[in-house]
């Protein structure tokens, strides 16, 4: 999904999809599977630079790092880009291009033609957000899970029924 970000008037324009639409169908299904995902951004001229404004909305299914059990991690991400087009630099020139902010101020990105993918953007997006320690939103379950009986017939085991395989298994050294 290109845009022509020369062809934006000056007020801006305004962007927004679900996952009924048409021009994202399946775009992050890899990422998000089945889970439905909400985009509203708006694109303005900022003098030779473009901003983009706006938040990244849906959920995704991963594991709780803390209990081990499938959980759904919900994911809001506010975007806050400045988009420059420039023609390619030379190889021999250094740009210094931070990813990471510790505020919340506009990231910076470069692009050598007037042309945005904003569905390759909206990916990026989405998949900035993951959680790299997921956990449940509620501790209080998330404890008491991990202290699950596994099965009656056993000796009493705590813990995810998946690591109950492993409860015997000795290793040399």
């Amino acid at each position: 999904m290109i845009i022509d970000l020369l062809s934006i008037d000056s007020e801006g324009r305004s962007f927004q999809y679900t996952e009924a639409s048409d021009e994202l169908k399946g775009a992050f299904s890899d990422l998000i599977g089945d889970s439905s995902f909400n985009v509203e951004l708006t694109v303005s001229p900022l003098g030779n630079t473009y901003q983009i404004k706006g938040i990244v909305s849906s959920s995704y299914s991963d594991c709780c790092s803390r209990c081990g059990y499938d959980i759904d991690v919900p994911l809001a991400n506010k975007v806050n880009e400045i988009i420059v087009i420039e023609e390619e630099r030379p190889r021999n020139t250094q740009v210094s291009q931070s990813q990471k902010s510790f505020d919340d101020g506009p990231q910076v990105t470069y692009i050598n033609s007037s042309n945005f993918d904003l569905k390759e953007f909206l990916y990026e997006m989405l998949a900035a957000g993951f959680q790299e320690y997921p956990r449940c939103e509620d501790l209080k379950k998330c404890d008491d899970q991990k202290y699950v009986l596994v099965n009656e017939d056993l000796p009493k085991t705590k813990g995810h029924p998946g690591f109950a395989a492993l409860e015997n298994i000795k290793v040399k050294h």
